[in-house]
């Protein structure tokens, strides 16, 4: 009798274990809660805007690496590292914020990054011609969220969109300079 209740003490630790195990995506760890209820403190535009810029962001960050590698123009490449380094800033800022309002982030379903068929194996000057334009069309809609958001009732994402804003501005009037 003993054994039987060791035994089902035992087994019902490891379940406990194993579902707690199951709460991280990649090296992003988060409350078992947010993984089953699906529940956040933010409203839908504050969560709209976390997931949406945060997954463009990290688009523009997988883009500007390549360019990093690939890339031959100095000004591209140039821009390519900075826009990198602003991307990374903003993605651990909205991971901080989603930490506050219980959003997910990055999501187990957000897609990976890949460019577009025939770019891989495109010329250096083809694959930033094609960087520059979909960095223009990620910036202008990153500051229409930023825009969107900026009138959102959170205070914390209001004020942050708001110092973010003229800084994203700049970014893409130097973009759209290299074109």
């Amino acid at each position: 009798m003993n054994k039987k209740i060791a035994l089902l003490g035992l087994s019902a630790f490891a379940s406990v274990l194993s579902m707690t195990s199951c709460t991280s995506v990649g090296e992003h760890k988060t409350s078992a809660e947010l993984y089953y209820t699906n529940f956040t403190n933010a409203d839908t535009g504050e969560y709209t805007f976390l997931r949406n810029v945060y997954k463009m962001a990290n688009d523009e960050v997988a883009f500007a690496n390549i360019i990093s590698e690939k890339g031959t123009n100095a000004a591209v490449k140039t821009l390519a590292a900075s826009l990198s380094t602003q991307y990374k800033d903003m993605q651990a800022k909205l991971e901080e914020l989603a930490t506050k309002g219980d959003v997910l982030i990055p999501y187990a379903a957000m897609p990976a990054f890949e460019l577009s068929e025939g770019l891989d194996s495109a010329q250096s000057t083809v694959l930033e011609r094609a960087f520059l334009e979909q960095s223009v069309r990620n910036q202008e809609v990153i500051i229409e969220k930023f825009e969107e958001v900026s009138r959102n009732t959170k205070v914390i994402t209001r004020d942050y969109a708001s110092e973010t804003l003229p800084n994203l501005e700049k970014i893409l009037e130097e973009t759209k300079g290299l074109l």
